[in-house]
């Protein structure tokens, strides 16, 4: 038989227990929640910050926005702030361009990140220079380039400094 403080101890883990599943599961929920999804279907348009011109391998800033994908490519409309960087490879016969991180902060503050396996066409426009094909690349604000989901990825929370 169980002595009264026995069976308070054993109804307060019970209940306690009971919260930190309820919080977990509240967190689970919220995590989930704070995500934007883009599944393979998802074409994004990249229009670069400036008008630029590579003559050397390097990193060009771009801002990505929804580029007319099906319905339920995107769980939710990308945010108007929204930057990714584009590594650009200059060399030999054709330029390499792959997707770097991507960057959205949302109207209520969550700061999502992802780098999406894609791949991206259009942007920018080789020229000869040097004796190479693709000595130079030109990058020009009225060219948007086009970034396709090779695999789906989540635009995820990020945790920040809330310290001023």
């Amino acid at each position: 038989m169980k002595t009264p403080f026995g069976i308070s101890l054993g109804c307060s883990v019970a209940v306690l227990m009971s919260l930190m599943a309820g919080s977990a599961i509240a967190e689970m929920d919220e995590s989930a929640s704070a995500t934007i999804s883009l599944s393979e279907a998802a074409t994004l348009q990249l229009v670069p910050l400036m008008d630029q011109t590579l003559t050397e391998s390097g990193t060009v800033t771009v801002q990505p926005g929804d580029a007319g994908s099906p319905q339920g490519a995107l769980s939710e409309a990308l945010p108007g702030h929204c930057l990714m960087s584009v590594q650009v490879t200059l060399g030999g016969e054709q330029i390499g361009l792959e997707a770097g991180k991507m960057v959205c902060v949302t109207d209520d503050r969550r700061i999502l990140e992802l780098i999406p396996e894609a791949t991206i066409a259009g942007l920018g426009e080789c020229q000869p220079s040097g004796g190479a094909a693709c000595g130079r690349f030109v990058i020009s604000v009225d060219q948007p380039g086009t970034l396709s989901m090779q695999s789906a990825g989540r635009l995820a929370p990020q945790p920040r400094n809330d310290q001023n």
